[in-house]
């Protein structure tokens, strides 16, 4: 072997050396480089020579510097970054939701109780002006807390959709990036070595777009890489890039749509399809967690409205005039989607303010029936004629034709509570008593007696006198407007009577003649019978079973539930993409430990081959002396 060989021998090495403290010092500069994969420098033996004496080794060939990278460990990095931005996404936004419906401070449940005592201490001094004063302010701050706690609930919709519409804006610049990156590579590949830095910086815009949507990345025999949607929608193929986009719901224009614009095409993409991701994450919060809540407080809203309206109408205010609502809540309205072909409309109204149900519906035509769907659990019903009650409200059609497709979304429970109101004013207009009441005759002989006495609805001849006349042998005769003056009715105690509008039971025993008469109340302003209807609104089941506090509660039970499990999925969530990115640190990772120990060893490295390099010097100094 000459003194050549040797001299390549100890450059090679000194390159291999210098190549290995380069490495290692661009790992140490970039060990808080986001996305940065630790490298290592690749060696192989150099081609030995043959000799007659065997094969002489002539140093070592730098072969490439590689990432240290695992792609299925990086994988669940991925897929863990998508899962955990999804589950942090949703939590947020459901504790956010839980304060606010919860602050005490601004509790309709308070509100609530509060206009319960007003009513309590209405119910000891019906003719006083002050007390009905304060039933009217309470039912003003009842009023407002409904109003509020839906504004609240529209501010946090507000707030999710414009971080869709941020989220869409970034995503698509990362989708963008991503494509840039992948021409970069591909125009790389002459070099036949891999370009290790643009690899990472790829890397790095797709873990940023994975922790905005779920995607799924192939590789390909050139570097580049292929995204595809969870739901398997191509988002960046080679240098090809997929817009997404937030449209108007065709149903609801109030609502974006997420759309994935492609090869000319806008496919609408659900929570489901984007899989995980932030944008998955604020997507089900808004389609489910937020919807919950929204119509829960509107199906409240329209039962409180609707009883307290109803018990009102029966009674009579201080002159004597029926009672007016007491509330005013948003109405339900049909709307017809955007492209509709036909020219059907259709009404809708509260029907029965305690059958209402926490959910809008979605009527549609199919060409040979109408179906109403409801949104809450998706169950349908078929309807035959018009007009047709569901859920508590009436839906009629007012007229025109429908053609096969057409779609309307009916709102009832997601718009009520907004326009929740308390519509009286005056304090004379609260109708604290009832417009008749039964009068035992004043030369009765018997004990016959009135046992209970209500107004269930209301009617034009309410206020009309009827009398009731027993013969004493255990029969009775009705006479007065509206009875059509029946006679020889059978009597037993407990026998009710109803007419006009009012419910009597009777009880004892009468004497012949003995009469009971109902006639119009002389002092509407004194009587209380009304404001005890009122109060006892409170206790009774009219919201799905449930009172009106009880109801509150079980949507606070809801929201604060959703919240707990939205945040115990974040927890864990982040937990398993910590522990998936502990992993992949330990291959990929620089640890600068281990990075000062290889720096010392390839110094060492280098020295010892610059040692080589001057031995060689050396002989080859010593055979220039000898031949001379």
């Amino acid at each position: 072997m000459s003194v050549s060989g040797l001299f390549a021998i100890g450059t090679s090495a000194l390159q291999a050396a210098y190549a290995q403290i380069q490495t290692t010092g661009h790992n140490i500069a970039n060990v808080d480089t986001p996305g940065y994969t630790r490298q290592r420098v690749e060696l192989a033996t150099a081609s030995p020579l043959y000799t007659g004496s065997g094969f002489v080794g002539r140093g070592v060939d730098v072969v490439t510097v590689a990432r240290l990278y695992d792609r299925f460990l990086a994988g669940q990095v991925q897929t863990g970054t998508a899962t955990a931005a999804a589950d942090a996404a949703r939590a947020s936004l459901t504790s956010q939701l839980e304060s606010l419906l919860g602050r005490q401070s601004a509790s309709l449940g308070v509100a609530m109780d509060d206009f319960r005592f007003a009513l309590a201490d209405l119910v000891d001094r019906p003719a006083d002006a002050s007390a009905r004063a304060v039933v009217l302010g309470r039912a003003q701050v009842l009023a407002e807390r409904f109003r509020t706690s839906s504004a609240g609930i529209e501010s946090i919709a507000g707030e999710v959709e414009a971080r869709l519409a941020d989220g869409v804006t970034r995503l698509n610049g990362l989708l963008a990036g991503i494509a840039a990156a992948n021409e970069a590579i591909a125009r790389s590949n002459g070099s036949a070595q891999p370009p290790n830095d643009l690899l990472d910086r790829r890397d790095a815009l797709v873990a940023e777009a994975g922790a905005l949507m779920q995607m799924t990345v192939r590789e390909n025999p050139d570097r580049t890489i292929s995204l595809f949607g969870a739901g398997g929608h191509g988002l960046v193929v080679g240098a090809a890039v997929a817009r997404l986009a937030l449209d108007r719901d065709p149903l609801d224009p109030q609502r974006a749509q997420f759309v994935l614009q492609t090869s000319g095409n806008a496919i609408p993409v659900s929570s489901a399809l984007i899989g995980g991701g932030e944008i998955a994450g604020l997507l089900r919060f808004r389609d489910t967690d937020l919807v919950s809540a929204r119509d829960g407080l509107g199906r409240l809203a329209g039962a409180v409205a609707g009883a307290y309206n109803a018990a009102h109408a029966q009674g009579v205010d201080s002159t004597g005039t029926p009672g007016a609502d007491l509330f005013a809540i948003g109405a339900p309205r049909a709307t017809a989607a955007e492209g509709n072909g036909g020219s059907a409309a259709f009404s809708v109204e509260v029907a029965d303010a305690s059958a209402l149900l926490a959910s809008d519906h979605v009527l549609g035509w199919d060409g040979a029936a109408w179906t109403i769907t409801r949104l809450s659990d998706g169950r349908q019903t078929a309807v035959s004629s018009w007009p047709v009650d569901l859920d508590g409200l009436r839906i009629d059609a007012t007229g025109g034709a429908p053609v096969a497709g057409d779609r309307f979304l009916l709102r009832s429970a997601s718009v009520m509570a907004a326009g929740f109101a308390s519509t009286i004013t005056s304090v004379q207009g609260l109708a604290t008593g009832l417009a008749v009441t039964p009068v035992a005759g004043v030369g009765n002989g018997g004990d016959v007696r009135a046992g209970s006495f209500a107004v269930l609805a209301s009617n034009p001849d309410l206020g009309a006198a009827v009398t009731i006349t027993f013969d004493g042998a255990g029969s009775y005769s009705v006479s007065g407007v509206g009875t059509g003056n029946p006679t020889g009715l059978p009597y037993l105690p407990g026998t009710t009577v109803s007419y006009n509008g009012w419910s009597l039971t009777l009880a004892g025993s009468p004497a012949a003649g003995d009469t009971i008469a109902i006639v119009p109340v002389d002092e509407p302003s004194m009587d209380n019978r009304n404001a005890r209807t009122l109060l006892g609104l409170g206790d009774q089941r009219l919201v799905e079973g449930r009172s009106f506090t009880d109801a509150w509660a079980a949507i606070l039970a809801d929201v604060g539930q959703r919240s707990q499990a939205a945040q115990g999925a974040a927890d864990l969530s982040r937990s398993m993409l910590a522990d998936a990115r502990a992993s992949l640190g330990a291959v990929s990772g620089v640890n600068l430990d281990e990075e000062a120990a290889r720096l010392l060893q390839f110094q060492q490295s280098y020295q010892a081959a610059a040692k080589v390099i001057a031995a060689a010097q050396s002989v080859f100094d010593t055979l220039l002396g000898i031949a001379n």
